[in-house]
């Protein structure tokens, strides 16, 4: 059985979780890159020093508001593939929770993580991308992706578009089906791939 937390271990634990709080907020009002580590601070009623102890940077902040989205993936895919068999199926649900975690985050945080300074989502390695790429080599291993097909080259080819719909959503304040665009376009871009 797990030891309990210390009262102490307890409060660190509300400490981070409120500057990640404030600091999404932040973010969601006037951007990643119009706010700064003191408004964080202040905003979550901390000392900068005390907001240094939990993010190293401002961009730790950023780092961690990803990895959260890889959480989120980490607890909705293995639904997707316990529910779902067949190929195109399961990749267009995949992207489905993509498009569900932008909703979730709200079209103002979408519009202020989908920008060009955001490297972000350049990084390779991380946890939602390494999932579809052994998706796609279990699909492989089916039959169902030609051997010949890379797996990195598609997820990254897949999430250059699925970045694309949602970046439309964010143009378009949020009005339009999030949803029913990313299955539409991401159905036609998975049957380029499958063997028929």
């Amino acid at each position: 059985m797990p030891e309990s937390l210390t009262s102490r271990e307890k409060q660190a634990i509300a400490t981070k979780k409120r500057i990640y709080r404030c600091g999404v907020e932040l973010i969601k009002k006037y951007g990643y890159d119009n706010i700064t580590v003191k408004e964080i601070a202040e905003k979550a009623n901390v000392s900068i020093g005390n907001y240094y102890h939990y993010f190293k940077s401002k961009y730790d902040l950023l780092v961690e508001i990803f990895k959260h989205g890889d959480e989120f993936f980490e607890a909705e895919v293995p639904k997707i593939l316990d529910e779902y068999k067949d190929c195109k199926d399961i990749l267009v649900q995949y992207f489905l929770v993509y498009a569900r975690l932008s909703i979730n985050d709200g079209v103002e945080m979408a519009k202020n993580l989908y920008i060009p300074t955001n490297k972000m989502f350049l990084t390779h390695g991380r946890l939602m991308q390494n999932m579809l790429i052994q998706i796609l080599k279990n699909e492989q291993e089916k039959g169902k992706i030609p051997k010949t097909l890379d797996c990195e080259e598609i997820t990254e080819k897949l999430f250059v578009v699925a970045r694309g719909v949602i970046f439309d959503w964010c143009l378009k304040d949020g009005k339009t089906d999030l949803l029913a665009e990313m299955k539409e376009i991401i159905s036609r871009m998975v049957e380029s791939y499958i063997v028929r």
